[in-house]
């Protein structure tokens, strides 16, 4: 299993209903062996970023077809590149120890 983290800071005056937008249509696609979850930043310590997408995937091919599915890459530029002043993303495998 991966999991991929994509953390999101907006560009200054986006407003909040546009993290609805962007998640609300993430969390509608429907790409074989990813589930994608997330949220907004409950403002719990100063400095966060504004949201955060997490995809958890079965393999590295369903990564693959996350990462090039054509609706993502819509959402990506349509929705999210206007907005986003910075995107941090790592990717990496659940259930494995550093003995691993």
């Amino acid at each position: 299993m991966i999991r991929s983290v994509a953390v999101f800071r907006l560009k200054d005056g986006v407003p909040a209903e546009r993290i609805s937008e962007i998640l609300s249509a993430l969390f509608s696609l429907e790409i074989e062996g990813a589930i994608v979850t997330g949220g907004e930043d409950l403002g719990l310590r100063g400095g966060n970023a504004h949201f955060a997408v997490v995809t958890d995937l079965v393999d590295e091919e369903a990564y693959r077809r996350y990462d090039e599915d054509p609706e993502h890459n819509r959402i990506r530029r349509e929705l999210v590149n206007p907005v986003a002043e910075s995107i941090e993303r790592c990717q990496f495998f659940l259930n494995r120890s550093l003995n691993d």
